[in-house]
């Protein structure tokens, strides 16, 4: 458990910043404070830990530090530890993981600024059709899902994001034709409660919402009971 929790912050903090990032020389220099550019030690870098020590300001200026750094670390590392307490529905561990640290940083980065980095797409498309080998790429099946994931851009983009459909896009090529159908099931039942409730809060229309941090609920969730909604769905039968 150490590993993964240890494992998992350190990769959330650096795609965190691989998500915000906006040049690639981000890539081959040490990590540096975003205010003061001073250069961080190994003992102002360690997950969580770092930013409860260091009370959220950088050790050189004493600005503020992101929020959202310990908000991904914490999210990434209650993920990665999961697997360990409850059974995994689709037991495909690594594209889980991949997921979980692509999904998390994206997640917070669009609840910020309301887009998502093109750079992370591409990154989870062709690592997880690395990693899945092309087992779950069906051309039939996945044309028409992203021809009608297009089609619904076309017809509510004041509602939904391109970079959204860009999202579901490579969901459906990396994962089951099923496990892709029930996680917009999900995404969409989540999304659509979270609005009413804050409508019903706030008392006013919302037109649009940041959509990542609903897909990535919804894949946690498929992961976890992808053979239970499959037995319902098909009456025992995968």
């Amino acid at each position: 458990m150490l590993i993964l929790i240890i494992f998992g912050g350190l990769l959330a903090s650096f795609l965190f910043a691989v998500t915000s990032m906006e040049g690639i020389r981000f890539l081959f220099r040490r990590s540096r404070c975003e205010t003061c550019s001073h250069t961080l030690s190994w003992f102002e870098l360690v997950p969580v830990f770092s930013f409860l020590f260091l009370k959220g300001r950088c050790l050189n200026c004493n600005e503020t530090i992101s929020l959202s750094y310990l908000v991904t670390e914490v999210m990434t590392v209650a993920l990665f530890i999961l697997p360990l307490f409850f059974e995994i529905g689709l037991y495909e561990l690594t594209l889980y993981y991949l997921a979980v640290l692509i999904l998390v940083p994206l997640s917070v980065y669009d609840y910020e600024h309301m887009k998502i980095p093109n750079h992370m797409t591409l990154l989870f498309l062709f690592t997880g059709l690395f990693l899945t080998h092309l087992n779950y790429f069906e051309p039939f099946y996945d044309i028409l899902i992203i021809l009608m994931l297009h089609i619904v851009y076309f017809l509510f983009n004041e509602s939904i994001g391109y970079g959204d459909i860009k999202l579901f896009t490579v969901l459906t090529l990396i994962t089951p034709v099923s496990f892709f159908l029930y996680t917009v099931l999900f995404t969409y039942l989540i999304g659509g409660a979270f609005i009413v409730f804050i409508q019903m809060i706030k008392n006013r229309t919302i037109k649009k919402v940041p959509l990542v941090p609903f897909i990535t609920n919804a894949v946690v969730i498929v992961f976890f009971l992808y053979e239970e909604i499959n037995m319902i769905y098909y009456g025992g039968f995968l």
